[in-house]
């Protein structure tokens, strides 16, 4: 549900990590309220970088997971209420991934049995300047370069890997023409990380940070952005990877609260900026598992990492737009 922006407060991080920790003690860390409201961390302007709520999941109603908003009369989910979404947080355009083409069951992010994930995103966002589409994609499946060579030439911006999801490796030898398109074409390539829990358990071998390091090393002009940095179990691993790989990035999606299945500790978070900067880092929010309040607890708890506006400018629109320029796109 929506509602009306809030007031920013302007405080100092350090008072506001203590608050945030005062509030977790009380059991009501995770809930905006007036005293610790978020901080306003740009002054945002057309002359600044547009900022891009990046990784977002679209897919047809699906009133049993998802009733459609009071508000809007939208589906959660849909185009039309992700562009309500972004209006509502400030941000001026959203990357939206094409549903997963998966059985029943397998996730809520999906299409119809036998129905082009690709087309549907397609027709949905069609004329929306402010979606930036992203394919999902097997790169195991036979027709995969051709549908790749296609989303490329209806205007897909990115590719989407859930190994997981869709029951596939990273395996850069095995599919060498799909990620040699992909490099040729510079579209960045968002792949999930972490442990995913599901009743049908997929090997954590056949998508270890190990294999995306493999793959990001053969193909260096691939933009490659980590979704969820691993999470707990595997942060460290996939710092070595951003380390090793200059064209490698670290998605924040889900990542900075302990409510989040891949929740990283603090301290790791802090190396990750240490380590890379926030010109290599994008906040994400794996919409429309995320709400308003996520968003501004999620915005208190970077700046209480000591983040300025310079770096919030970044890791809100300005690391994904530079991939972009860097491409040529």
């Amino acid at each position: 549900m929506f509602m009306n922006r809030r007031s920013f407060l302007k405080i100092g991080a350090v008072g506001l990590a203590g608050a945030l920790e005062a509030e977790k003690e009380k059991g009501t860390a995770g809930r905006v309220n007036e005293k610790y409201a978020p901080v306003e961390i740009i002054n945002h302007s057309p002359g600044l970088n547009p900022r891009v709520f990046f990784h977002c999941h679209s897919f047809p109603p699906n009133p049993q997971k998802f009733p459609s908003d009071p508000e809007t009369g939208f589906f959660p989910g849909s185009i039309d209420h992700l562009l309500a979404f972004i209006s509502h947080l400030g941000f001026d355009r959203a990357t939206a991934i094409s549903p997963f083409e998966v059985p029943p069951g397998r996730c809520t992010s999906r299409i119809g049995e036998g129905e082009d994930g690709l087309a549907w995103l397609e027709s949905e966002a069609k004329g929306r300047k402010e979606i930036f589409l992203f394919a999902a994609l097997n790169p195991q499946l036979k027709n995969s370069v051709e549908r790749l060579s296609k989303a490329r030439e209806k205007g897909f911006t990115g590719v989407k890997f859930h190994p997981p999801i869709c029951r596939f490796s990273i395996d850069a030898s095995r599919d060498r023409e799909f990620y040699e398109l992909l490099q040729s074409c510079r579209m960045p390539l968002l792949i999930h990380t972490g442990v995913f829990s599901s009743p049908e358990p997929w090997p954590l071998e056949e998508y270890h940070p190990l294999r995306i390091d493999r793959m990001a090393n053969l193909f260096p002009g691939i933009p490659v952005i980590l979704a969820h940095g691993g999470g707990r179990a595997f942060c460290r691993e996939e710092l070595a990877v951003l380390q090793a790989n200059p064209n490698t990035y670290l998605d924040l999606t889900h990542t900075l609260d302990k409510k989040y299945a891949w929740h990283i500790p603090a301290p790791d978070l802090e190396a990750f900026f240490d380590q890379l900067g926030s010109s290599r880092i994008i906040y994400g929010a794996d919409y429309p598992w995320f709400t308003e309040d996520d968003y501004h607890r999620d915005l208190n708890f970077l700046k209480a990492l000591g983040l300025e506006e310079k770096d919030f400018e970044l890791v809100l629109g300005g690391t994904f737009m530079q991939i972009l320029e860097k491409a040529g796109r």
